[in-house]
C-alpha cells in the first residue's frame, strides 16, 4: 500500500515484506497485558523465512513452535525460586511504526508458555495512544530494512 511504501522510503528502508493482517484485541492495546501479539500462522509463512538465524535465535523463534512442557517449565520454576517476576524473554530489537509515523523502540519475541510470538517492551504504551487503534480494527503488518535493522510498520489497511 502507498502508506507503506512512503513511509519505508522516508525511512530509508528497504526489502518490505508483507508480515500479516489481524483484527485488534482488547489485550492488543491494554497496558497491562504489554504486549502486541502476531498471528502464529503468519509469523511462520511471512516473518521467519525473512530473518537471519541470529535474528530468530534473539527472538526465540528456533527450533518448533509447540507450547513448553508443564514439566520442562515445573524444572525451570525449580531452579529459580527466588525469581518473583517471570522469566526474562528478552528479544531481538526492533522499531515499530505507526501509520502516521511514530516509531516505538521494542523487542520481537516467542514466549514459552503460550508459544505465541509478540512485540513488547515498555513503548508499547505509546504505540496503542499514536496508533489511533482500537478493538476490532483491521490492520495490516509490514516488515521492512532500515540499515539491516529489522523495523514493522501497523496500520489500518
Amino acid at each position: 500500500p502507498k502508506w507503506v511504501t512512503d513511509l519505508v522510503t522516508a525511512e530509508g528502508g528497504t526489502d518490505i515484506h508483507f508480515i500479516a493482517e489481524k483484527t485488534i484485541e482488547k489485550s492488543d492495546l491494554a497496558s497491562q497485558q504489554n504486549r502486541f501479539y502476531l498471528p502464529r500462522d503468519f509469523v511462520k509463512s511471512n516473518l521467519v523465512p525473512m530473518l537471519s538465524e541470529l535474528e530468530r535465535e534473539s527472538a526465540s523463534l528456533v527450533g518448533d513452535d509447540r507450547k513448553r512442557s508443564s514439566v520442562t517449565e515445573g524444572a525451570e520454576a525449580e531452579k529459580r525460586k527466588t525469581k518473583v517476576s517471570g522469566r526474562e524473554h528478552g528479544g531481538l530489537p526492533v522499531v515499530v511504526f505507526t501509520r502516521c509515523r511514530f516509531r516505538c523502540y521494542l523487542k520481537l519475541t516467542r514466549w514459552d508458555g503460550s508459544a505465541g510470538t509478540v512485540i513488547k517492551g515498555d513503548e508499547l504504551k505509546y504505540f496503542a495512544l499514536w496508533s489511533f487503534l482500537k478493538e476490532g480494527d483491521e490492520v495490516e503488518m509490514w516488515a521492512f530494512r532500515r540499515g539491516g535493522d529489522l523495523c514493522f510498520a501497523i496500520g489500518k489497511p
